[in-house]
């Protein structure tokens, strides 16, 4: 595969520290961290918002610093870009196709965003999710070879959600690279062919979800309510977190240890799960003092192995 994005050393004090990283032909790469952890930072510097202290930005084969135009073939959708709100999206496609010398958007992607009924509606009309689609279909109106996209689905509904997300497939497919700035692990786990791991600006860890996932080894995971006092259990890890404790092991040493916990938990039932790439940041990112902070909130439902 040939690199289209390539960030070495990237440095922007104090929220970033040496970021490395590539985004390949035919794939998408998912910068994961919670709010403060700099992947917004990162985002800015990449789209050419915010001048990094260091590093370099290769973007379709050359080099971009300071001040730099993007290359033609790059295409970014940033939370907070809107239209004037009189102006309507069908206008909107037609001056961006003119400014970018294109036919406008494929069939494909009109039909993927939903964007056919929104091309007589006004911009200021429009919902969340409606804007969101519509700022996605204009930054790709110049069929971009490198595309990026912050936190392109935060706060929208499941339908506006599932169709960004097929239009980030099929970018993967026809079109070149993605890098997509989220908060969301369980989505980075669907999406991403390669996720970067943040953590207090640094890279944590890299790669595909599986290989990440699989640095916990042959495990499961059990939740439990933080508040609960869980002493050393035999083969099994235990992190302690804000929102819950999470203990890792094997099947049937967790297994045991709801029965152990079963007395102090009245008639609640726990579910032991396969690991998750949350599962994989939290344990990364744990420190030796408990408790630790879990940076993405609450823990989602459970699902059974």
């Amino acid at each position: 595969m040939t690199a289209l994005l390539t960030v070495t050393d990237l440095s922007l004090s104090p929220v970033l520290e040496e970021v490395s990283f590539t985004v390949e032909r035919g794939e998408v790469v998912c910068v994961v961290g919670p709010p403060g952890n700099g992947a917004t930072a990162l985002i800015e510097c990449l789209a050419g918002g915010t001048e990094p202290d260091a590093g370099h930005i290769e973007m379709l084969g050359a080099t971009v610093g300071p001040g730099d135009r993007r290359p033609a073939g790059m295409a970014a959708a940033l939370r907070g870009e809107r239209l004037p709100d009189r102006m309507r999206i069908g206008d909107a496609v037609r001056l961006f196709s003119r400014l970018y010398g294109t036919r406008g958007l494929s069939g494909r992607l009109i039909d993927l965003l939903d964007l056919e009924p929104l091309m007589p509606k006004r911009f200021g009309g429009l919902t969340d999710g409606q804007r969101r689609r519509a700022m996605i279909g204009l930054a790709l109106v110049g069929n971009p070879e490198l595309t990026l996209l912050d936190e392109p689905t935060a706060g929208l509904r499941e339908g506006s959600r599932n169709r960004i997300e097929a239009t980030i497939d099929e970018l993967r497919a026809g079109y070149g690279g993605v890098c997509v700035l989220l908060d969301d692990l369980a989505q980075a786990e669907r999406l991403a062919d390669r996720v970067v791991l943040l953590r207090e600006g640094r890279i944590l860890a890299e790669g595909a979800p599986s290989r990440l996932i699989g640095l916990l080894g042959s495990v499961h995971v059990l939740s439990v309510p933080p508040h609960l006092r869980v002493d050393r259990l035999s083969e099994v890890r235990v992190l302690p977190c804000a929102a819950a404790t999470y203990l890792y092991g094997p099947r049937p040493a967790l297994e045991a240890a709801v029965q152990e916990l079963a007395p102090m938990s009245g008639d609640r039932v726990w579910s032991i799960r396969r690991p998750t790439l949350r599962d994989a940041y939290l344990t990364l990112s744990a420190v030796p003092d408990p408790p630790e902070p879990d940076p993405f909130g609450s823990e989602p439902a459970a699902l059974e192995a």
